[in-house]
């Protein structure tokens, strides 16, 4: 230990040694430079040109001569200490420790002697250093905490604005939160995360209050929690802090309202959003569907047009071409339907857009054009591969021409590339029941029936199997367990409507009677269980309960058919009096049943009482992405 302490004194005083020489040598050489420009000054006032030349170079090589003997001196002085360093043992530590605001590091030897390093190369040590230069206070929370040190609230000082990615950050991980909550089972769970998401969107909004994406964040969240007082607070405090120029927070608020029935304020919030900004797209396609929703179609046309003509070329929406010529097609407008389509593709966003091809594939097809509908849904395929819609429509397209290989090849491919999708394996297995694999079809009710229970579609198209294969019984309790999902919804009357087919053919009016009534409570504008209802009536015996179900019937579609037309908002006022007059018209209607519409009505059609998918159409369900 003696020899130890001898050694570490001896290194100590050889290294203060070195230095000394090192700062003689230094200073030796700044006096020469002082020198040599004094002699410079004088020699060029002096001496003639050629001796100032002359005693200019003696004086650069005394000055590199020196600076070479110091910079080798420094050498093996940072080489002393480095050895010291590497030879200490278990009797010399080292001590680090950090100073206070300065981060340096000092090393302790065992004898006491010290000797300042330079600072350690950490991100915190930058900023203080830094900050120390240009006299601002830094404030560092934690080691390592680099959070603060991006700018945030904590580590600014005076009015300094904090960085934007602390923000972008901090929305980032609210976003996720509130996507997190909607995997949790327990409510109570769902709530705390959400609620945990409101106040990650409340410290984004802290870095900047007058950014209007952490008051929709907030809303969206509270909403999904149904506060919706609290959503229109948060949003109409946005609007206010924005000056009502963020055409995102009126439409949130348009889309609240709506929901909630106010169609009125819904039609305000929409005007204001196309006011604070003419080419905000969501805001024209937006107000454009809850119009088209409410039966005013040729508003929601102008609507959607407008958006079209004054969204730039380089911003233009596809969901605005798609809406227009899906809604032309639904009127019957197919030419219109198809340009709308083909305008919709030479936009940029269009051309990427898989709900515009599928769409247009599905007009060509029911024009009875295969061969330009199979490109389409190909090229459909090349900007969206994995597009469940596209696979889904293609291939039942395909069962219906008769190609059951290249349907089933299509289906499988759509099943394997969306496993979690149960309407593509709910049209797989319905084509393996019509092809007689009724045990593979089995599997594959069951899988969709696990991974869905809520799809009522499905239940219904495995029910109506089970019943072509003579399972009654069991077609019975896949018709109740399916209507116990969900009584309420139109699907639901579906399912009420086929089982009171299956109750009629095996005698038991009573309860098909009771079905039918459920399955009109239900969805009171399907024309198909009115008069399957009214058919059952008239093989019983019973005319005049069949011409009043066909009434009721007729009083039902002619209240839609009003409802339905092209009227602007403007003849809103006279439509209650349309309304009852058609309802007096359908009363007064004849309820004879030698019409020939009622006559190419075929029995025939009551065993296709179930849907692929659940809806009126397979095109329609494909315009639902």
């Amino acid at each position: 230990r003696a020899m130890a302490h001898a050694l570490g004194a001896s290194a100590s005083m050889m290294i203060a040694s070195v230095d000394a020489r090192a700062l003689a040598r230094a200073r030796c050489v700044g006096a020469t430079e002082r020198a040599t420009t004094s002699t410079r000054t004088s020699t060029h006032r002096d001496v003639p040109m050629g001796n100032a030349r002359r005693v200019d170079a003696r004086a650069m090589r005394t000055a590199r001569r020196w600076r070479g003997r110091t910079q080798r001196s420094t050498c093996r002085a940072s080489s002393a200490s480095m050895s010291l360093d590497d030879d200490d043992d278990g009797d010399g530590r080292e001590i680090r420790r950090r100073d206070a605001g300065a981060g340096t590091t000092e090393r302790t030897s065992a004898n006491g002697a010290r000797s300042r390093a330079m600072p350690e190369l950490t991100y915190e040590n930058a900023v203080l250093e830094r900050s120390r230069r240009s006299g601002e206070s830094s404030t560092i929370a934690s080691p390592g905490s680099k959070m603060q040190m991006l700018g945030s609230v904590e580590a600014t000082s005076g009015d300094a604005k904090p960085l934007k990615i602390n923000q972008d950050l901090a929305l980032y991980r609210a976003r996720k939160l509130r996507n997190e909550a909607g995997f949790m089972k327990s409510v109570d769970e769902r709530n705390a995360k959400r609620l945990e998401a409101i106040a990650m969107f409340e410290k984004a909004m802290s870095y900047d209050v007058t950014d209007g994406r952490a008051y929709c964040g907030i809303g969206q969240t509270l909403v999904q929690m149904r506060r919706l007082d609290d959503a229109r607070a948060i949003y109409q405090a946005g609007c206010d802090a924005k000056g009502g120029d963020n055409a995102y927070l009126w439409v949130a608020l348009a889309v609240l309202e709506e929901k909630a029935g106010n169609i009125a304020l819904a039609r305000k919030y929409y005007d204001a959003a196309t006011a604070a900004d003419k080419t905000h797209a969501a805001a024209w396609h937006g107000w454009g569907s809850m119009e088209k929703n409410l039966g005013n179609y040729q508003r929601a046309r102008e609507l959607y047009i407008k958006g079209v003509r004054l969204v730039p070329p380089m911003d233009a929406s596809a969901h605005l071409y798609h809406s227009l010529g899906v809604m032309a097609l639904e009127r019957g407008r197919i030419s219109e339907a198809r340009e709308h389509f083909r305008q919709g593709v030479r936009t940029e966003a269009g051309a990427k857009s898989g709900a515009i091809w599928r769409s247009w594939a599905m007009l060509e097809a029911n024009a009875g054009d295969e061969e330009q509908a199979r490109k389409l849904f190909q090229k459909g395929l090349m900007v969206a591969p994995k597009s469940k819609f596209i696979w889904l429509a293609w291939g039942v397209w395909e069962a219906k021409l008769g190609y059951c290989d290249r349907a089933k090849e299509l289906l499988t491919k759509g099943c394997k590339l969306n496993p979690l999708d149960t309407h593509l394996l709910q049209a797989l297995a319905k084509l393996e029941a019509e092809q007689g694999n009724l045990e593979q079809a089995r599997k594959y009710f069951e899988q969709g029936t696990m991974m869905d229970p809520q799809h009522q579609a499905n239940w219904n198209a495995w029910a109506m199997a089970e019943w072509r294969a003579g399972e009654i019984d069991r077609a019975r309790n896949l018709f109740q367990r399916g209507v116990w999902v969900n009584p309420k919804n139109r699907d639901a009357a579906r399912l009420f409507h086929a089982w009171g087919v299956l109750e009629s053919r095996e005698e038991n009016i009573s309860l098909a009677r009771q079905l039918f009534k459920c399955a009109v409570n239900v969805d009171a504008s399907s024309e198909r269980t009115w008069l399957t209802w009214a058919m059952m009536e008239e093989r019983e015996g019973d005319d005049v309960r069949a011409i009043e179900i066909r009434n009721m019937c007729s009083q039902q579609m002619a209240e839609a058919s009003v409802g339905a037309t092209d009227l602007s908002p403007a003849a809103s006022t006279f439509r209650p009096l349309l309304e009852r007059l058609s309802s007096i018209l359908g009363l007064e209607a004849p309820g004879d049943s030698d019409d020939e519409d009622e006559e190419e009505f075929d029995e025939s059609e009551l065993s296709t009482a179930e849907l692929m998918f659940g809806k009126s159409d397979a095109s329609t369900y494909t315009y639902e992405e």
